[in-house]
């Protein structure tokens, strides 16, 4: 037999089929051919963040969908977000040593300690088991039927008792015209802190397009205050590649003041689709370039450098010499920074 060295080889070498999600930034089916080709260093990871691909490898036995076993897995990249293969393979030994070829005998508990192995925060696991559920043509949990009851009646009091699952459940249903009637009449209505909170589950679907240009025009009003305007601008990372949208963007980073650096944050961790624009991602380095705080410029400069496509967006901009003149700057001040440290 064939020497193991791949998560899908150890999973269909197990007798199951698989699915994988990322979870490092919005949570996305990524489809099973990207995955092997990332796997055989043909391709680099989609979503890498912080020189990580976090994803979540979900695996059944094949025709035994009603009982899916989930690795959270956080697999160190390399500069150019390929796969370092000593992680993944010192991974898939532990994996053998411990299980064998019994992964669906045991689960992550029989592991040993290691440090591919970490589990999102409660939003992002509510989020992976509902659009699971959804794929897999599981039932949803208990706590959507709460969120149902809780939108007909138009009681915006108690939201706090409401399960986060409950709403992860709904949120994957917005394809239901009900569902999706029932949500659009009364998310422009919930108080500021329960959208806030309900931003971070609805960042990783897509609103309805009436919701979405309602939120836009919303956006567009100069008194929005800082917390909101990160709040709406989470909930459009769906829409990111959307032309109204790049249009806002294009506006609110023409703009001279200084943006909130969450705000900006926000657009290079969620909407990151939109700096695929070569004029957008200009205006957007430009404008992290100049921000008065240290640090802000590398942290974010690194984050979407190592995602692949704007990766060569910003390599093919930076051979224009007339272009990105303070990012030319702040680039130098990094490298310099670090080469001081070094030395």
């Amino acid at each position: 037999m064939d020497t193991i060295s791949t998560l899908y080889q150890l999973v269909q070498a197990a007798g199951c089929d698989y699915c994988i999600y990322d979870i490092g930034r919005r949570v996305t089916e990524i489809s099973k051919t990207e995955f092997e080709q990332f796997e055989n260093t043909q391709i680099p990871y989609p979503y890498p963040i912080q020189k990580t691909a976090r994803f979540a490898l979900v695996y059944w036995p094949l025709g035994q969908t009603n009982n899916p076993y989930i690795w959270f897995m956080n697999l160190p990249l390399n500069e150019e977000s390929q796969v370092i293969l000593a992680s993944r393979n010192h991974f898939v030994a532990i994996i053998q040593e411990a299980m064998g070829g019994q992964i669906t005998q045991g689960s992550e508990d029989k592991l040993p300690d290691n440090p591919y192995i970490k589990a999102p925060d409660a939003k992002k696991l509510a989020v992976v088991n509902a659009k699971l559920k959804q794929k897999l043509k599981l039932p949803p949990s208990k706590y959507l039927a709460d969120c149902i009851s809780y939108l007909s009646h138009q009681n915006w009091d108690n939201w706090q008792n409401l399960a986060i699952q409950g709403w992860a459940d709904l949120l994957v249903r917005l394809n239901d015209p009900k569902v999706n009637q029932l949500f659009d009449d009364g998310f422009f209505e919930f108080p500021a802190e329960m959208k806030t909170e309900l931003a971070s589950l609805i960042e990783h679907e897509q609103l309805s397009r009436a919701a979405y240009r309602r939120i836009v025009r919303q956006l567009q009003n100069k008194d929005l205050d800082k917390t909101e305007q990160v709040t709406l601008l989470r909930c459009l990372a769906g829409f990111s590649d959307d032309a109204e949208f790049n249009q806002y963007l294009t506006e609110l980073l023409s703009q001279e003041q200084t943006l909130d650096a969450d705000l900006l944050a926000v657009i290079s961790a969620r909407c990151f689709a939109a700096l695929g624009d070569p004029l957008l991602l200009s205006l957007y380095l430009e404008k992290i370039a100049a921000y008065p705080t240290d640090g802000l410029f590398e942290a974010l400069f690194t984050d979407l450098v190592a995602i692949p496509n704007i990766r060569r967006c910003i390599f093919a901009l930076l051979q224009n010499p007339n272009a990105l003149p303070k990012t030319r700057e702040a680039l130098s001040k990094m490298v310099a920074g670090k080469y001081n440290a070094a030395h």
